[in-house]
């Protein structure tokens, strides 16, 4: 992903997502592990949300949520381009898709007719109506998240909190993996009382993600490491980090999600917002130039005016995070996560004009 890509993403988090100004500079690999499946819907279905039956736990995955857990694997079958096509029973013909005027649609290839339909991309299912000019909305992200552990110090404990709060199935009920203190040095040394757990195990981040049979991590470090050192020296051993887990777990994809800023001037010299930005812009840049790696900037509309954590986001006068500030973070990464499979979506459909000669 290039400075290019991570300005359009930006963009497409600040504004109403405009079909025409999604354009594809490099794919999303958490996109892309999954063919489109182009189907019709039927009436009953064009509404509907799916709710996972599972709860968020901070120690235990969701039951039943990761099906498939090898390199490589899909989480759902279906035709190997968009151009395709394959016959569901559930829900009708599919038919392959389209794009014409900014607008995406099914097309019955012996009539021509333009059908209603939706595109599975990893389990996100978008609907699209071309009487409504083909707009995608998002009917469910709950699979996406399922699949996923979100890995961090007490800060991202919160989130576990947050998502109870939301009720039974929030998301399809992410893994949360995080520790008080929990460090780059104390996974690295497994340091005891200082590590992750999954099922009360004590497990270093690479382990614990392949146990839970994760397909996706999304990581949020750096506040502890950044105490008494230089942001670069953080950056170094956050690139071993990340590299050790996809070692250990080849075709997982790393979400980066920025460190959040601090509030106050308690410790500023030990850990000041200037060395927490300097570690988000060193870890963006490695995000652009590794495969599989991505980021996520969650910290910007946590800040106030002063580019502190802002009070009304903080729990405790400096790093922590109150309920609404949780909210604000997840809803981060739920619209990243939406934006870029509404860019593949757009690129599919026109790869399948394209190629049918239209």
């Amino acid at each position: 992903m290039n400075k290019e890509r991570t300005i359009l993403i930006t963009a497409l988090l600040s504004f109403a997502v405009c079909l025409s100004a999604c354009g594809g500079a490099k794919k999303d690999p958490v996109v892309s592990e999954t063919s489109s499946v182009i189907t019709t819907v039927p009436e009953t279905t064009q509404s509907s949300e799916t709710e996972a039956e599972t709860e968020t736990e901070t120690e235990s995955a969701p039951e039943g949520n990761n099906q498939e857990t090898s390199a490589g694997s899909t989480d759902n079958a279906g035709p190997t381009n968009a151009v395709s096509a394959e016959y569901n029973a559930e829900v009708g013909a599919s038919y392959p898709m389209r794009f014409e005027n900014n607008a995406v649609y099914c097309q019955d290839p012996s009539t021509g007719e333009k059908k209603t339909g939706y595109i599975r991309i990893n389990g996100i299912s978008y609907f699209f109506d071309p009487s409504a000019g083909g707009q995608l909305t998002d009917i469910d992200v709950n699979d996406f998240f399922s699949k996923s552990v979100f890995i961090g110090n007490s800060t991202s404990e919160g989130l576990t909190m947050y998502f109870n709060s939301k009720g039974k199935g929030f998301l399809g009920g992410p893994l949360v993996a995080a520790k008080v203190s929990y460090t780059f040095n104390s996974d690295k040394s497994k340091l005891d009382g200082y590590m992750l757990k999954y099922k009360n195990e004590q497990l270093q981040a690479k382990e614990l993600v392949k146990k839970a049979g994760a397909k996706r991590a999304l990581i949020m470090m750096g506040t502890n490491d950044l105490m008494g050192a230089e942001a670069s020296a953080v950056a170094e051993k956050y690139n071993k980090y990340i590299e050790g887990i996809q070692q250990e777990n080849p075709g997982v994809v790393i979400y980066i999600q920025s460190t959040t800023p601090r509030r106050g001037t308690k410790n500023s010299d030990s850990l000041s917002n200037d060395k927490i930005n300097e570690l988000n812009n060193l870890m963006m840049e490695y995000a652009n130039s590794h495969n599989n790696v991505f980021y996520i900037d969650i910290s910007t509309p946590l800040k106030d005016g002063e580019g502190n954590l802002s009070q009304s986001y903080c729990s405790d006068g400096y790093v922590h995070l109150n309920i609404q500030g949780y909210g604000v973070w997840v809803n981060r990464v739920v619209d990243y996560v939406r934006a870029v499979c509404l860019e593949q979506a757009v690129d599919d459909a026109k790869a399948s004009t394209q190629a049918a000669g239209q």
